[in-house]
């Protein structure tokens, strides 16, 4: 009877200990369809690109770029940012390194969104996650390689974990034997086996951002030139931003006040938040049906993968139709001719060599000349992170 008791007494204390994020049944499989991924920026900047793709699932915009410019530095990841996010990727702090999930996700929230850093996760706790429409941004190793946990002691004493090639992806789904997930470096979706991405994972501590969008900013962030049922657009809205603070659905908005392709608002335009604000007359912008635009004009801080995504075009074809070669440089005040959807643009011409004036994407510089970027990855020996260095020369032919 004592052995009986002494039993329960363990499974009592286990059942008590034992986690209770996870839901009682997770499916064996899921899989997040509509997320969509692009290639990071910078040599450094995944964990940026990572948050920009995840706020961008829940319908908030966030420039990769700002991101990045807003997180805190530090000489500890958990922290801040670590090192110039141009330099060379693999090291650990205090050389260029990255950031840890914390100032991720506190910055995050910045932006509205429920996000939560965690360490210590299960695998289960990431499944329930993905089962229930949740994507999570994950810290591994590289492409998902092995890896040795390192201690580093801060300026300030702290003892961090620290890894070399820590990399962020985000964990989109999920079999009984494999991983899906989108992998910051080139925006692509990966398939890799569980086991191999459980141990990568596991390097630094099973850390991730977790979370969903709330659709409400912070008080301090509300905005303040709201009357009633309109909003006055200020410098940098988009659609999808004034939606998510609105707690609305951005197609709603674009419908209720005749904003069609490409869903492109100005500065000092009054928006129709509710239709109850059509009886006390819409505004004069909403009264005809707006033309769409032929043209952008390029403003301070754009670049070409952010004017695309604002627009919501193909990067390539906003690249060809104005003739914009490698490294894509913008300068304020640029007038961009807007592609037709049903225009079919050719590959450019590749020359034999390329030189890189900046930190470049070698995929991007494949993609424009339509190569095939693993094979000139190997043609010219440049290993992950695929990145060209300014003043590198390679062979394209």
């Amino acid at each position: 009877m004592k052995a009986v008791f002494a039993t329960l007494l363990a499974v009592a204390a286990l059942l008590w200990l034992a986690p209770s994020r996870v839901a009682a049944q997770v499916p064996d499989q899921a899989y997040i369809s509509s997320f969509v991924g692009r290639a990071q920026t910078y040599s450094l900047s995944c964990e940026s690109r990572s948050a920009a793709d995840w706020g961008a699932y829940w319908g908030v915009y966030i420039d990769e770029t700002e991101f990045l410019n807003r997180l805190p530095r530090s000489d500890d990841p958990n922290k801040g940012f670590v090192g110039d996010v141009n330099g060379p990727w693999g090291y650990i702090p205090p050389a260029a390194y990255g950031v840890h999930a914390a100032p991720v996700a506190e910055l995050l929230r910045e932006y509205g969104l429920d996000a939560q850093a965690e360490t210590g996760l299960g695998w289960d706790d990431l499944r329930a996650e993905i089962a229930a429409g949740r994507p999570a941004i994950v810290w591994v190793i590289g492409t998902i390689w092995a890896g040795t946990p390192r201690d580093y002691t801060t300026q300030t004493g702290d003892t961090v974990t620290v890894a070399n090639n820590q990399h962020s992806m985000v964990l989109i789904g999920y079999d009984e034997s494999r991983v899906h997930l989108v992998d910051a470096l080139t925006g692509y979706t990966i398939t890799h086996p569980l086991q191999n991405f459980l141990a990568s994972w596991s390097v630094l501590g099973n850390m991730a951002v977790i979370g969903e969008g709330s659709g409400q900013l912070p008080a301090e962030r509300q905005p303040s030139n709201a009357s009633g049922s309109t909003y006055t657009v200020q410098s940098g809205d988009t659609l999808n931003r004034v939606a998510n603070r609105f707690n609305l659905y951005w197609p709603d908005l674009a419908a209720l006040n005749g904003i069609s392709y490409p869903y492109l608002i100005y500065t000092g335009q009054v928006l129709l938040l509710s239709a109850d604000a059509q009886n006390e007359g819409p505004p004069e912008e909403s009264q005809a049906e707006a033309e769409e635009p032929q043209s952008y004009t390029v403003q301070r801080g754009d670049y070409l993968l952010k004017v695309a995504e604002t627009l919501e075009l193909d990067w390539l074809a906003l690249a060809r139709a104005n003739g914009l070669l490698p490294p894509f440089d913008l300068h304020a005040g640029d007038v961009l001719q807007l592609p037709d959807e049903d225009a079919e643009w050719a590959a450019a011409q590749a020359p034999a060599t390329y030189t890189a004036t900046r930190s470049e994407s070698l995929v991007m510089v494949a993609q424009f000349y339509g190569l095939d970027w693993l094979r000139l990855a190997g043609h010219n020996n440049i290993a992950f992170p695929y990145l060209l260095a300014p003043g590198q020369s390679i062979t394209l032919d």
